[in-house]
């Protein structure tokens, strides 16, 4: 890592101090030390940083432990490919009308359209001062 020097001139070199003390326990609810290993209540290394990796990497990255063969078989014959299932329509959202300025410095910030129990809808609107205004659908 790079060597850096400090207002008091002082050079500090961040990839010495991470050597140094990779072995203590990081600052942090998960039993791990500085360097990534799994640790126990004293200190000693339960699982190393290299093969909490190596599972990572096995689960996460496709084909990475398996051997694929590049000349393809001929015997077997090539997969049919699925059907594409047809896209439903969707609905159309409600129209936002323009924000309306009210009054002088008082502008309309948000607007809802909101559904009762009855199944009638109204727009609840907000304005800039925190006042809220319903608006009914006719």
């Amino acid at each position: 890592m790079r060597q850096v020097k400090t207002r008091r001139g002082r050079i500090l070199d961040m990839g010495a101090l991470a050597a140094k003390y990779e072995k203590e326990r990081a600052i942090s609810n998960v039993p791990v030390n500085a360097r990534g290993d799994i640790i126990d209540s004293r200190g000693n290394v339960k699982v190393p940083k290299d093969k909490i990796l190596n599972e990572y990497y096995k689960d996460t990255v496709p084909g990475q432990t398996t051997e694929v063969p590049i000349k393809e078989d001929d015997s077997t014959p090539a997969p049919a490919p699925e059907p594409t299932p047809e896209p439903t329509p969707q609905p159309e959202p409600a129209p936002q009308p323009e924000p309306v300025v009210q009054e002088e410095g008082v502008t309309e910030i948000g607007r809802r359209q909101r559904t009762r129990e009855d199944g009638s809808t109204y727009w609840e609107i907000e304005y800039s001062d925190g006042s809220m205004e319903i608006e009914e659908n006719v």
